[in-house]
């Protein structure tokens, strides 16, 4: 498993990368994220949790042009979501998602750069 603190730190620095707007919205989930997880110790959800920021990680990376790269101007940042995925989120995550949804849609307003993709809404959740 990868050592969480080299990740949260890659991570943040990566995000270094983003866009003020889009990198302060980030850098809040991330520190929520890791902090709600310190005192979990159930390698079930561990293993799960890390690499999923791991991979998150390798893909920011790669968009961006890597954690030690300056302003890269990707054109796109992120991915889009599996509705499957999405409906399986429990009702707090699936509140950040949107929550993390309409961040980036302002960004997307205020900006012309066309540094985020525009992404769908998040369904309703049934």
């Amino acid at each position: 498993m990868t050592n969480p603190a080299n990740l949260y730190r890659r991570i943040l620095r990566t995000h270094r990368m983003l866009p003020r707007e889009i990198r302060f919205v980030g850098d809040q989930y991330v520190k929520s994220e890791f902090r709600s997880h310190r005192n979990i110790t159930d390698k079930k959800y561990l293993i799960p949790f890390f690499t999923q920021w791991a991979e998150y990680l390798a893909l920011l990376q790669k968009q961006t042009g890597g954690e030690g790269a300056t302003h890269a101007g990707a054109s796109r940042i992120g991915r889009h979501m599996d509705p499957e995925l999405i409906n399986r989120l429990d009702d707090d995550k699936a509140e950040q998602l949107l929550e993390l949804h309409r961040a980036s849609q302002n960004h997307d307003t205020q900006s012309n750069d066309g540094a985020v993709e525009q992404g769908a809404v998040p369904p309703k959740r049934k």
